[in-house]
């Protein structure tokens, strides 16, 4: 039987006078752990009190993936992908070359191009590790401008909701709704990692957590 409190994230914020909103954005960031009980959002008491005490990290999360990583890129030339579906796409401002995780060197190469995506056609960015396409980041206005989004999938590869821990990795790192970024018809509903868009060590870094885990999943 549990013993300690459980709280709704109303509850917390009406007794902190605080916005709701506030609440739940620190929740999607993973700064205040929750729980899903028959899919509602509720807080243990140990974890509010983890959160109000800063034991759980600092409340502010960084722009870069802080991991034990080491990137060393340069300008590469423009190449082009081919997708299953056989469309065959242009990657241009490149940047190549390999990274260091977990102990483990891997090929790196990231690329830029723009597409139709949520209404708009917007710039993306394609990280390659090891020349597996493993994730993409979508930037929220069009020619580049704003920040830009990638959707957190956890160990199985599902993606990982609003309002849900994220990964351990993903602890310094900024996240958020996606759709606080890329907003239009069809954008995921999903937790992101957001980036400006010429952070490539966050894109690497979101890359690298990506691929190790579908190396474990084999």
């Amino acid at each position: 039987m549990l013993e300690e409190k459980i709280y709704t994230p109303e509850e917390l914020a009406e007794h902190c006078k605080v916005p709701l909103e506030a609440l739940n954005d620190d929740i999607a960031k993973g700064n205040l752990r929750v729980k899903k009980i028959a899919g509602y959002v509720r807080i243990l008491e140990s974890d509010w009190h983890a959160y109000i005490t800063g034991v759980n990290g600092s409340p502010q999360a960084t722009s870069a993936v802080q991991l034990d990583v080491s990137i060393n890129l340069g300008n590469a030339p423009s190449f082009s992908h081919t997708w299953p579906d056989g469309k065959k796409e242009k990657f241009t401002d490149v940047h190549e070359g390999t990274a260091t995780y977990g102990g483990r060197n891997y090929h790196v190469k990231v690329g830029f191009t723009t597409r139709d995506s949520a209404g708009k056609t917007r710039r993306r960015s394609l990280v390659l590790i090891d020349r597996y396409p493993t994730v993409e980041f979508v930037s929220a206005g069009t020619n580049g401008n704003g920040l830009m989004a990638s959707i957190i999938k956890d160990r199985a590869g599902k993606q990982v909701p609003v309002g849900a821990v994220p990964p351990a990795e993903y602890a310094n790192v900024r996240v958020g709704p996606y759709q606080d970024v890329v907003v239009g018809p069809g954008a995921s509903n999903g937790l992101a990692v957001i980036s400006n868009p010429d952070d490539i060590q966050t894109m690497v870094g979101h890359g690298l957590i990506r691929y190790r885990y579908r190396q474990e999943r084999k």
